[in-house]
């Protein structure tokens, strides 16, 4: 393995620590949603497994065969991402209120929570802004 596929393995597997948490959070909410899909061990534990395998390959493998980083390069881009995953954020929450039927505080609360630690994210830690505020 060249060193540059290395970094490609290893850089998507520390993303693939998202799809996990997403498969673990995500998964149960669609089996006791949906009436076909019995909740046993092997979809509670199984389907975000599989999500993470099949996301994480995937990732690998197109990053291995095109050569492409995969990633936002701007900061335009990147405040772009922002506004558009806190618009499907709240599309999600308003959802899991209307037709999940979860209470709506609580929902209203982890959505305001994820948001903010977004902003808070893109604000301090974002080391492309601190790049675009030294250059400007």
């Amino acid at each position: 393995m060249t060193p540059i596929q290395r970094q490609i393995v290893r850089e998507e597997l520390l993303r693939s620590i998202a799809w996990f948490g997403l498969g673990i959070v995500g998964w149960p909410i669609v089996i006791t949603e949906v009436a076909w899909l019995e909740a046993t061990a092997l979809t509670v534990l199984g389907l975000p497994v599989l999500t993470w395998a099949v996301l994480t390959t995937s990732a690998i493998a197109l990053r291995s065969t095109t050569g492409s980083a995969v990633q936002v390069q701007t900061q335009t881009g990147l405040s772009v991402s922002l506004v558009v995953g806190i618009m499907l954020g709240g599309v999600g929450a308003v959802s899991l209120v209307t037709a999940g039927g979860y209470p709506a505080l609580w929902t209203t609360v982890a959505y305001i929570v994820v948001t903010g630690g977004a902003v808070l994210w893109y604000w301090f830690a974002n080391p492309r802004a601190d790049a675009a505020d030294l250059a400007g």
